[in-house]
């Protein structure tokens, strides 16, 4: 046997598993080609979105603005809308709602039934099966993030330097920021495939529509939460239920657009 068909036999035995049939490549170790053109599309897209954005900015505004008038007359809330000037009025006409929603410390009944709340959820955490143990580890998160809000409201209430509009308003302000950097991410996660172009859009466009309507709706909510409940609730729903429900909602409408054929 000659060097070269001792080559080739080795070549074939290395992609051979040990009954006889061929190994295919793993789905890990797989390329697929990267066209220059596609450069046109990272680095365009997102800049597309990002004028466009910038040139309805004041109607965006406006929208969220009028979303919160609606859903104050819809609940009936005593709150009193506003608008503050964002950039400093470098550019005129941008004006983000300003909710004027009262919010309280804790009382002694409602500092007690959180306390008690919580230690219930801590009980039911080691009643919770394995097979669920990201729902205990979750619950337990829960309890550390108010047992720590409890104990500081306990011993300096008065120190607690953050009220209900300002909360409001830089979530909407957070909000906004990730309007214009979540096309970037997805020119690095996304575009950067092998996809069809009305992907790429498809993901951006309703990745965009879906925070513009879901933050006024989202940050009322949560206003809603403080007011009739009390600023003892403040921690928890930043920590775990501001940013992070949009970012956790970008990530799922990414996974949705991964399995489009």
């Amino acid at each position: 046997m000659s060097l070269q068909e001792r080559l080739q036999h080795f070549k074939a035995v290395r992609h051979t598993g040990h009954g006889g049939e061929r190994i295919s490549l793993h789905r890990a170790m797989r390329t697929e080609p990267f066209r220059r053109l596609r450069w046109l599309e990272i680095l365009g897209l997102p800049l597309l979105f990002n004028l466009l954005l910038l040139a309805f900015l004041p109607q965006t505004l406006a929208f969220w603005q009028a979303v919160t008038e609606w859903s104050i007359a819809a609940t009936g809330v005593p709150a009193q809308l506003s608008r503050l000037e964002i950039l400093d009025g470098r550019i005129p006409g941008l004006w983000l709602p300003w909710l004027d929603l009262p919010a309280s410390v804790p009382s002694f009944w409602q500092w007690w039934s959180n306390g008690l709340a919580g230690l219930l959820l801590l009980l039911l955490s080691f009643l919770i099966s394995p097979e669920n143990m990201p729902l205990r580890y979750l619950l337990r998160l829960f309890v550390i993030i108010q047992a720590c809000a409890c104990v500081y409201f306990a011993f300096l209430p008065a120190a607690f330097s953050h009220s209900l509009p300002e909360y409001h308003s830089s979530c909407l302000t957070f909000v906004l920021t990730l309007l214009f950097l979540m096309p970037w991410v997805h020119a690095l996660t996304f575009h950067v495939l092998e996809k069809p172009l009305w992907h790429k859009l498809a993901l951006s466009g309703a990745s965009l529509a879906y925070l513009l309507l879901e933050a006024p709706l989202h940050y009322f909510a949560t206003a809603l939460v403080l007011h009739y409940g009390s600023l003892l609730f403040m921690p928890l729903l930043f920590i775990l239920g501001s940013l992070m429900m949009e970012v956790m909602m970008m990530i799922a409408l990414y996974a949705w657009a991964m399995s489009w054929e």
